[in-house]
């Protein structure tokens, strides 16, 4: 059985996942960039009885009826997603995981909600680092 681990960017929660993602995606939806305060947010979908994880060290909000969005309580690091309309799911934060690449996105969801910024990637000047600073 496949196994995944990883955790918040403090290292105060860590998880671990035994079994294979149902899906995997970019959100565009305002609620998930809102949350992570970013242009978008990578998810990837699991049975939830695979997922083992201290949860008395996550902080849990409910973003909407019926959802909650689970963070780190010290560094704030978003972590999982979990709604009454997807019982025995849970998503979790492809970039939280050790190795981001283990599961990558393949599909873009709520595209209608695609912000200038991520339309504007591909033409954007690209720097490996810091840019150079005149």
């Amino acid at each position: 059985m496949t196994k995944f681990t990883g955790g918040c960017h403090c290292g105060e929660v860590r998880y671990e996942i035994e079994g294979e993602p149902h899906f995997s995606a970019v959100c565009h939806c305002p609620s998930c960039r809102k949350s992570a305060g970013a242009p978008l947010v990578g998810w990837a979908m699991f049975d939830a009885s695979g997922v083992s994880c201290d949860r008395s060290k996550t902080t849990v909000f409910g973003s909407s009826e019926g959802v909650r969005r689970s963070f780190c309580g010290r560094c704030g690091t978003t972590l999982y997603y979990e709604a009454d309309f997807i019982p025995g799911l849970i998503d979790i934060t492809t970039e939280s995981f050790d190795d981001p690449s283990a599961v990558l996105p393949t599909a873009q969801i709520w595209t209608r909600h695609e912000t200038d910024c991520v339309r504007q990637l591909p033409e954007m000047h690209r720097f490996e680092e810091l840019p150079p600073q005149d």
